[in-house]
């Protein structure tokens, strides 16, 4: 392994481990029906370089498992990584990063409809799918926009394209 793969295998990790430490952290917002989970700030990053898909799944699942198990690493993680890929079709020939951006966090929010289907089919959700559903997308749609400035800021000191 050369140094340049080292590097980059080492951003991946940290992106990992940083969205597993900020779920967690922020647990009593990072989970349950309203939730603004501040970490999935991170989703933008595949529009830099799509490696990143792998660091948030994975980062996803793990933050996942701590709190709720093995269902919601495989419908979390599943859906992170079906609609960040998505996200990255859609986005392909979109110039501005504001756009795109833009786009992610309005698609990153439609996925809350799996964790709100997720929840319902658990009995975990008492208060009705699509208020459920709602609330969620919402949630995530202000940690997106919210994380779409703070990662716009961070590229401007740290390249996140290699």
């Amino acid at each position: 392994m050369n140094n340049q793969n080292l590097q980059q295998l080492l951003k991946m990790a940290i992106v990992t481990a940083l969205y597993v430490v900020i779920t967690i952290v922020l647990a009593p917002i990072s989970y349950g029906m309203i939730q603004i989970r501040l970490s999935e700030s991170f989703n933008h990053l595949v529009l830099y370089n799509k490696k990143y898909l792998y660091a948030i799944t994975l980062g996803v699942c793990l933050a996942n498992f701590y709190q709720y198990g093995l269902i919601d690493v495989l419908v979390g993680g599943s859906a992170t990584f079906i609609f960040l890929s998505i996200a990255l079709i859609v986005t392909k020939n979109v110039k501005d990063m504001w756009r795109k951006q833009l786009i992610t966090s309005f698609l990153m929010a439609m996925s809350m409809f799996t964790i709100a289907l997720e929840l319902k089919i658990m009995g975990m959700e008492t208060h009705g799918f699509w208020l459920v559903f709602l609330a969620m997308a919402l949630g995530e749609f202000i940690a997106m926009i919210v994380g779409s400035f703070i990662i716009r800021a961070v590229a401007r000191v740290i390249d996140f394209k290699e």
